[in-house]
């Protein structure tokens, strides 16, 4: 699978990567360290933790369906590795639906009028898509001239992450000796009638880093092409404003209904 451009721009800053591709011999750096095993567990890793064990988050969602645009606040509470619970509510603060998600499924704690079933299982879906989801069946990794990538392949399904790589800065040498962080730029979901989706991260930050690595992206741009739910393909906009980090993991009455 190649990770091509969208026929739609987004207006968004991309991430930007400054880790060498060559050693100073010319030889390509992916293939001088490590086994093909060490390598692919390294980006493998970086994909499962590309976003805290548990932390809380404020965003502003819009859903763009055809000539139809909706756009909500939400409080989105994420405990990995399959928990969520996540409340929307109008830009008056007006409650209009409510949703805890753990390894039972969906649990709809309030619906709202004019919230649809149909509508709820894809808010559901698309937070798992972006915030928890692992790459199923057996995972290969690869290193182009700028980037790793993953590529999954299911029974039915085809994912490719592209990830963008870092040099490895100091603090991270006990971490991994060959590699700095790598940070998921797009993720693509196929099957053999085309694509299911895919979502793009942008505006990475805070400005400054933390550990060494960008914290996690303010913008989050997920396309759908509607195969999978047999809909109209619709994008999903989600604009985090703020993140909190939790050390603990959250009490387990938190994604209860």
């Amino acid at each position: 699978m190649t990770l091509t451009g969208c026929a739609e721009s987004d207006p968004y800053k991309r991430l930007e990567h400054n880790t060498p591709t060559y050693w100073p011999n010319g030889h390509v750096m992916w293939e001088h360290v490590g086994t093909s095993e060490e390598r692919r567990t390294y980006v493998l890793d970086e994909f499962k933790e590309r976003w805290p064990a548990q932390f809380k988050s404020v965003q502003t969602v819009t859903i763009d369906f055809g000539p139809v645009t909706k756009t909500f606040n939400a409080l989105l509470i994420i405990q990995r590795p399959g928990k969520f619970r996540l409340q929307g509510m109008t830009e008056q603060g007006i409650k209009i639906f409510e949703l805890a998600h753990d390894d039972r499924g969906d649990h709809v704690v309030f619906q709202g009028e004019g919230i649809s079933n149909q509508s709820m299982e894809s808010i559901s879906r698309d937070i798992c898509r972006v915030f928890l989801d692992p790459l199923p069946g057996v995972v290969e990794a690869k290193r182009t001239f700028d980037y790793f990538y993953l590529e999954a392949n299911s029974p039915s399904l085809t994912y490719c992450a592209r990830m963008i790589p870092f040099a490895q800065p100091p603090w991270n040498k006990g971490r991994n000796p060959w590699f700095g962080p790598a940070r998921l730029d797009r993720l693509v979901a196929r099957r053999d009638d085309g694509e299911l989706y895919r979502f793009d991260q942008y505006e990475w930050g805070p400005p400054e880093y933390r550990d060494g690595k960008p914290f996690f992206p303010h913008v989050i741009v997920l396309r759908d092409s509607g195969r999978e739910s047999k809909s109209y393909p619709y994008k999903l906009t989600i604009k985090i404003t703020e993140l909190t980090v939790r050390d603990t993991p959250w009490p387990e009455k938190t994604f209860k209904p």
